[in-house]
């Protein structure tokens, strides 16, 4: 997991308490095995429920260490979910330079793709990033994702309407939970994440006609 340091995690509160940055390798590999049990227990046990000793014990950590580079249960959480959201975006910002000359439905096909594998490889993203609260950074993470997933439906089909695009660009990524619901049922999930892809398709078919 790629570490984002306090001097970078631009998008934070100023008054909650902020990460320690690693200053050498053996740091940094520390602060990413916390996070990786860290976001692994997230998802397994929820946010609530998963607590600072569990985090440093599946981690083969002390607990003072973890206190030493993450103060707070929240600072931990988002160190990994500004860690995710630069990834996701760095591979957004990929997609959209290599389907510039791509009609609408290939780009449709292509976002699916990319959501699909991301949110099933980084499944502490949904997660973290739809706690309850109302975290200024949390809602900037969100803002930042639906724009440039509008930024993509708009370079599909320009005629689209601004706000038509900032919708899907919100709808979108709640229908990929649908098929990631469905573990362990392969065959089901690729009919459905199929599905809405033709939904989508015919959505932004019908626009241009």
């Amino acid at each position: 997991m790629r570490i984002v340091s306090a001097g970078n995690m631009t998008m934070a509160s100023e008054k909650a308490p902020q990460p320690r940055a690693p200053q050498q390798k053996r740091g940094h590999d520390r602060v990413a095995a916390l996070m990786t049990a860290a976001a692994e227990l997230f998802v397994e046990r929820g946010f609530d429920a998963a607590t600072m000793t569990e985090i440093a014990a599946s981690a083969g950590a002390a607990i003072g260490t973890l206190y030493l580079f993450f103060p707070t249960k929240q600072a931990m959480a988002q160190a990994i979910l500004e860690a995710h959201a630069e990834e996701l975006s760095a591979e957004l910002d990929a997609l959209r330079e290599q389907t510039e000359a791509m009609h609408a439905a290939t780009i449709a096909d292509q976002l699916f793709a990319l959501l699909g594998t991301f949110m099933a490889t980084h499944p502490a993203y949904s997660a973290l990033l739809d706690l309850p609260g109302d975290d200024q950074w949390r809602r900037t993470l969100r803002a930042h994702r639906r724009e440039q997933i509008a930024a993509l439906f708009a370079q599909a089909y320009p005629p689209l309407p601004a706000e038509q695009a900032e919708r899907l660009a919100v709808i979108v990524p709640q229908l990929m939970r649908i098929p990631l619901s469905l573990a362990g049922e392969t065959r089901l999930r690729d009919d459905v994440l199929d599905e809405l892809r033709l939904m989508l398709n015919r959505h932004l078919e019908a626009g241009e006609g």
